[in-house]
């Protein structure tokens, strides 16, 4: 199942006729994307042959009556009608509005079962490259620790909706309750509804970023460039009162338009007596658990190695590692595309008396990747790329002479096509950390030690 991709953006997706009929299927497995797949020899526009159905809120080991909606040269994606034989694995979702929310998709599943499919969507690819890799107990976030999100809303002709899409739609489920968010940002949506309904138009839809700060939330809106500063008075004064402390809208060219700051912008991460100061909509690892567990992983990675070492960061963010590397003593030369998020980590890193430990450079590492011969001055590298991986970057990684490279990930998939490059260039997997900090999804986050061979 790793070649499946997101069949809803597949542009040879097609919507099948009404009247093809329901039909029952039964779940043999369950899909990387976290949705039930059956095979079934059937015909479909004139074509007989068997063909995959990838069936959301499915289980496996269930037998089901199915809506076939779409076809595309993966498969064939249907809805379920009716459960005949459900699985034992079967369970009540914890939350109301789980089945129309698109923010979880796996909270029908046991616990116990859902966990055991994420890590052997783990340990399945690295058996492959590798028998002998250390697959590290998975951490797994608290429930209410989700500490940003990206919300949608959307005015009608008789209400404001605001909320997640639907799974797989563009429909806006308005939520009220959260067992993944955190309750500030639960809040928020009732705290900002009537203040957005005052201001936008009907028909109007914007984008919402938050994140949840030291003193309160962060906001980043798309989608309200064109509302004059004059008729956003009252909307920045009614925001201030909901412990809003900042405000930045996006403008046509993308940059960001400061509303108002009522606070000190700050990240704290206790653990390491350090703090960030986050750029606006800035990245952030999905939750406090999951960022202590990758930050401790990079740690134990590079343990071997003694405090006084030069660590080059690539990928850097705003400097949620970086930070708590350079209050451990490490010198770290930080390269990122974000100019903004450079900006964050060179004024944090003043802040905090860490400015001449720092090197933070903004670089464009898809385009213009460190050479080897760059990297063959650092100790080791830490390296968080995008879901797509980094294979220029790791390419030039494998040509260099550092002995440990650390590689955190999202996407299993590009983690295991990037890893291949270093295995090819005598590195090894000594072990791997899952991390699921994206409850009841299909996403898992792993971080990984390579350590060149002797």
């Amino acid at each position: 199942m790793a070649r499946l991709r997101s069949l809803m953006h597949n542009k040879q997706e097609k919507k099948l006729s009404k009247n093809f009929n329901p039909t029952n299927v039964f779940i043999s497995h369950m899909g990387s994307r976290g949705e039930g797949v059956s095979t079934l020899l059937t015909e479909f526009n004139s074509i007989e042959k068997e063909y995959n159905f990838f069936i959301p809120f499915s289980l496996p080991n269930e037998t089901i009556n199915i809506k076939p909606e779409h076809i595309s040269s993966e498969g064939v994606r249907a809805n379920i009608l009716e459960i005949i034989n459900p699985s034992h694995e079967r369970v009540d979702p914890q939350c109301k509005h789980f089945f129309k929310c698109g923010g979880c998709i796996l909270q029908h599943w046991d616990f116990q079962h859902y966990t055991k499919w994420k890590v052997k969507k783990i340990k399945m690819p690295m058996s492959l490259i590798s028998q002998e890799i250390e697959i590290k107990s998975i951490i797994t976030s608290p429930l209410k620790s989700r500490r940003h999100a990206k919300f949608v809303a959307k005015k009608t002709k008789s209400n404001l909706l605001i909320g997640f899409n639907e799974y797989r739609s563009n429909f806006i489920s308005e939520i009220d309750e959260c067992i993944i968010l955190d309750e500030k940002l639960v809040n928020l949506l009732q705290n900002i509804k009537e203040p957005l309904n005052k201001i936008l138009q009907i028909g109007q839809t914007i984008n919402i970023h938050a994140n949840v700060l030291d003193y309160g939330i962060d906001l980043l809106i798309d989608g309200i460039e064109n509302i004059s500063y004059s008729s956003l008075l009252h909307f920045n004064e009614s925001l201030i009162k909901k412990n809003i402390i900042r405000l930045n809208r996006t403008r046509k060219d993308k940059s960001n338009d400061l509303l108002f700051v009522t606070e000190k912008v700050t990240l704290s991460n206790i653990s390491f007596s350090s703090y960030m100061l986050p750029p606006p909509g800035s990245f952030l690892q999905a939750t406090k658990n999951g960022e202590l567990t990758i930050i401790q992983s990079v740690l134990n990675g590079l343990e071997k190695l003694g405090n006084n070492i030069n660590v080059c960061e690539l990928y850097a963010g705003a400097g949620s590692i970086t930070l708590p590397l350079l209050s451990k003593g490490f010198q770290v030369s930080a390269y990122e595309i974000s100019n903004d998020a450079i900006i964050s980590i060179n004024s944090a890193a003043k802040e905090q008396g860490f400015v001449n430990k720092v090197k933070a450079v903004t670089r464009n590492l898809k385009n213009n990747p460190l050479t080897f011969l760059e990297l063959n001055k650092f100790d080791a590298i830490v390296i968080d790329p995008p879901r797509t991986g980094a294979q220029p970057q790791f390419i030039n990684i494998a040509k260099s002479q550092v002995s440990t490279v650390i590689s955190i990930s999202c996407n299993i998939n590009s983690f295991i096509k990037d890893a291949k490059i270093l295995f090819e260039n005598n590195y090894e997997l000594k072990w791997v950390q899952p991390i699921d900090q994206f409850l009841f999804t299909q996403h898992i986050e792993l971080v990984g030690l390579f350590q060149l061979r002797a």
